[in-house]
């Protein structure tokens, strides 16, 4: 059967240990260089999803404006005494 004792949590006050602080400080330039990198690397990738959802509504204004155009035509032949019979 397992022990339930409770976890022993070291409590430590003052700074780290020598070892340690140039690895925090590295891992916060790191991080100071990583965002902006990373924002600058969601660009692309926004103005592809811009320019796909763009596409999409040009090909469906151009479907809706080919149908609205056959109907004119339609309307012209059928109104048009050089068509009638």
């Amino acid at each position: 059967m397992a022990s339930t004792q409770p976890l022993r949590v070291a409590g430590r006050n003052g700074p780290p240990p020598a070892f340690v602080a140039p690895i925090l400080g590295l891992a916060a330039v790191g991080a100071l260089v990583m965002v902006p990198l990373v924002a600058l690397a969601a660009i692309p990738l926004v103005l592809a999803a811009l320019m796909a959802v763009g596409g999409v509504v040009a090909f469906g204004l151009s479907v809706w404006a080919l149908i609205e155009g056959l109907a004119a035509f339609e309307r012209w032949i059928e109104s048009d005494r050089r068509f009638q019979q």
